[in-house]
């Protein structure tokens, strides 16, 4: 049975306060400083932090987890799914997001004071795993 589909206050609640790190993303946690993926692939070292408002596509790993697939400053905004990374059969949204410095406990029990999370989340597209089973042509 597939899962229901989230509402857009479920997305922000979901994504409010989730630290921005993945398989895909590294943040400087003892900065407090993430890049933006398209700057960095463009060979620009320029840092995003706290205050910063940015946009983040995310992929819900197997109804289990959210993972984060890229951050991009607002040079870079996105604001659909498919422009971002393409329809597939899971949950996948992209949010506007401000940079916050909440803390995290890492894994190793390690805690990082200056580490950023997600905070003001804005809902700019999402992607339910049902879309991904639909022909492209009736995704619009």
């Amino acid at each position: 049975m597939p899962l229901p589909r989230r509402t857009e206050a479920d997305l922000r609640r979901e994504f409010t306060g989730l630290v921005v790190e993945s398989l895909a993303v590294r943040q400087d946690v003892d900065r407090g400083t993430v890049r933006c993926g398209a700057c960095a692939r463009a060979g620009d070292d320029a840092d995003l932090g706290v205050g910063d408002i940015v946009v983040v596509v995310l992929r819900n790993y197997e109804g289990f987890t959210w993972e984060i697939q890229d951050v991009s400053c607002t040079e870079h905004r996105v604001e659909r799914v498919a422009d971002a990374v393409g329809i597939e059969a899971e949950d996948q949204a992209v949010v506007s997001a401000v940079l916050e410095a909440a803390g995290y406990h890492s894994p190793d029990g390690s805690y990082h004071p200056e580490a950023l999370t997600l905070g003001d989340v804005g809902v700019l597209d999402y992607s339910p795993a049902e879309d991904g089973y639909a022909e492209p042509s009736d995704r619009d």
